[in-house]
């Protein structure tokens, strides 16, 4: 469908008025800017005195694309854009990023999967059981086992110095997934001591708080750090919390070796308000606790660099008090494994990976009753799934010119249950200076979990791995550092997912979908205290057509704005079209009858850093959420919550 239909066919006339209202707000900014910009060039003309050394505010909404070399995007959301957003989950951290559509009950805490608190990436990831996500942390995998699918609060922001979104699959990077979120742990940066206290508190009686510490020791790094907080939500039984702590901490050996470890851990509780209709009733409460270490050994030489990882994580998801004769449903998963990864480079621009992930998965269901029935608990078989990968570019030409870099590969897998498959890839960029073309193709892989074996059903065995063939192709140029552009054109047909039918159930393959779209982002810097971006995401679902979380058309931008030298104002906004929801369950007659309508969000945050002699010093801030107090569901009877107000404050030490 033309981009410019879909535009003036979905968005509303208040949108466009608040979008010339957001313009405005702009335009001072610029303006000023622009004379400070004049008064400082004038300055420069007459003096040569050295002018002191100028931080520029942190990009608005997300940190950047990278484009790797194999032709593959990611988009990055740092831990400015994270504070700057005000975000206490994975959800909120991610609500504007272009191609992400989210969904929650709860102002604070995700209720287990789905619609309770999830993240859906270009149209995927809404399959319950299941989902063609997966998250991780440093790399490695963390998510529900039992059932296949991310918890949004396995992954605590208070935690990431970055979250990286990959949207398609990546081969030379994951397997076993059609898309990624990946946490980056935060670290030590520089040898100065870091301690970094925070406050805040708002509405519906929401408290936090979190201590960071980190130094450097010699050859010695660390950094460790925990958050908690807690909220009453806005509704009868929407209360939440959530507890994280880490610690990031590395020793290098010498110019070549070093070795690190991450360990986390979090505990997490959120309620489903239920309904807002008369006599809704709450679904009860869902918890999760996991721990997670990884231990690292790289190095780097001239020719050769590379890593050796192993890890293991173990958790839990229990639903609790739930309607009806299920009053807990127990859920147990561990997850252990490697990560090996060698690069060489035999010759100038020659990139040369080969590697190998190799997964174990465990898991445990149990089930208990509130009529007297006695417990029952699943045990199924431990998953192995051996993953090596080899993949070779070259860079042609320089990059102070015209360039090139082609580039192919290839991921095997052999499952202990499944049959073996394998995940080509290939991708080729051209680029002169400040403009930059990418081609990309690949295959993921998504295998059935535990769920094809915790439900019961017939034929289980028999099933295949879900397969996704994805393009995308993209175009970039930098205008001097002044305004950098992006169009990105994706598509992704699936075909192979896992659904049952009756009479049994039985399992089977027979599940497709084609999903096609446009992502334009742009990023506007006029000055070292001033930044905007606006993102701008279209799909075409053509099956099924009922896909939920797909939104036609969504729009998102932000700026942030330093002024009076000491004060920032960050603002964000996001209009997200009419959709399908809830889950797309893996019955093969299921369908979505049931959608919500459009909306538009806005939300800013305004701060005051300070410098103190005693304590270092710090930031003052106050920020609002749904500023225009727009009416929204991302499930019907789920009202979201109106305008709400939170204050904090930041100490350095």
């Amino acid at each position: 469908m033309n981009a410019h239909l879909l535009i003036t066919r979905h968005l509303k006339p208040r949108f466009f008025i608040v979008s010339l209202l957001l313009l405005q707000l702009c335009a001072v900014p610029c303006a000023l800017a622009v004379d400070n910009d004049k008064d400082t060039n004038a300055t420069e003309r007459r003096s040569r005195v050295t002018l002191p050394e100028v931080t520029v505010v942190a990009n608005p909404i997300i940190d950047g694309n990278k484009l790797d070399r194999y032709a593959a995007t990611t988009t990055v959301v740092s831990k400015d854009q994270i504070e700057d957003l005000n975000a206490v989950d994975l959800p909120q951290a991610l609500v504007r990023v272009p191609g992400v559509t989210i969904t929650r009950y709860n102002h604070v805490g995700s209720f287990g999967g789905g619609e309770g608190g999830a993240v859906f990436i270009r149209g995927m990831g809404s399959s319950r059981p299941g989902a063609e996500i997966k998250t991780y942390v440093d790399d490695v995998p963390m998510y529900m086992g039992p059932w296949n699918h991310p918890l949004m609060d396995l992954l605590p922001v208070n935690a990431a110095d970055a979250i990286e979104v990959i949207k398609g699959p990546q081969p030379q990077r994951y397997g076993n997934t059609l898309s990624a979120i990946n946490l980056v742990p935060k670290r030590q940066h520089g040898d100065d001591m870091t301690t970094i206290a925070k406050f805040s508190g708002g509405s519906y009686g929401t408290f936090g708080q979190s201590l960071e510490l980190g130094d450097t020791v010699g050859a010695f790094d660390y950094y460790v750090g925990e958050g908690y907080i807690r909220s009453d939500g806005d509704r009868q039984n929407s209360s939440g919390s959530k507890l994280g702590y880490f610690t990031n901490m590395g020793y290098t050996f010498n110019d070549n070796w070093d070795a690190r470890l991450v360990a986390l851990g979090v505990t997490n509780r959120s309620e489903d308000p239920g309904p807002d209709v008369p006599g809704g009733q709450s679904e009860g409460r869902y918890g999760t606790n996991a721990q997670l270490v990884s231990m690292t050994l790289s190095h780097d030489y001239e020719y050769v660099d590379g890593s050796l990882k192993f890890f293991v994580n173990t958790g839990e998801g229990n639903w609790k008090d739930q309607i009806g004769n299920d009053e807990d449903n127990l859920n147990d998963f561990t997850f252990y494994g490697l990560r090996l990864k060698e690069t060489v480079h035999p010759w100038k621009g020659t990139d040369l990976t080969m590697g190998l992930d190799q997964d174990w998965m465990h898991s445990e269901v149990r089930y208990t009753y509130d009529d007297g029935s006695p417990d029952k608990t699943i045990k199924p078989s431990d998953f192995s799934l051996t993953m090596p990968y080899i993949g070779l570019s070259q860079l042609i030409g320089d990059k102070d010119g015209f360039y090139a870099i082609p580039s192919a590969g290839v991921r095997f897998y052999s499952h202990n249950k499944f049959d073996s498959e394998t995940a080509p890839h290939g991708g080729l960029i051209l680029g002169y200076k400040n403009t930059e073309a990418h081609v990309a193709l690949s295959r993921g892989i998504v295998y059935p979990g535990h769920d094809a074996i915790v439900l019961g059903w017939a034929d289980w065995e028999d099933l295949e791995a879900e397969t996704t063939d994805h393009i995308e192709v993209g175009l970039s140029h930098n205008f001097d550092d002044l305004v950098k552009a992006e169009a990105i054109y994706f598509e992704n047909h699936g075909r192979n997912r896992y659904v049952f039918s009756f009479p049994g159930p039985v399992w089977y393959n027979s599940g497709e979908y084609d999903i096609n779209g446009w992502e334009f982002t742009v990023n506007v810097t006029p000055s070292d205290d001033f930044a905007v971006f606006a993102g701008l995401t279209l799909q075409d679902v053509s099956e099924p057509t009922d896909l939920p979380y797909a939104p036609e058309t969504t729009l998102s931008s932000g700026f942030t704005w330093r002024f009076l030298k000491d004060f920032t104002l960050n603002m964000d906004g996001q209009y997200v079209d009419k959709m399908y929801v809830l889950k797309q369950v893996r019955m093969a007659t299921a369908k979505n009858t049931q959608q919500v309508s459009s909306h538009f969000l806005l939300g800013g945050r305004l701060s005051w850093a300070f410098e103190n002699e005693t304590i270092g010093g710090g930031e003052l801030y106050a920020a609002v959420e749904n500023l225009l107090d727009e009416d929204y569901e991302y499930r019907p009877d789920y009202p979201m919550p109106g305008r709400n107000f939170s204050v904090g404050i930041k100490l350095t030490f």
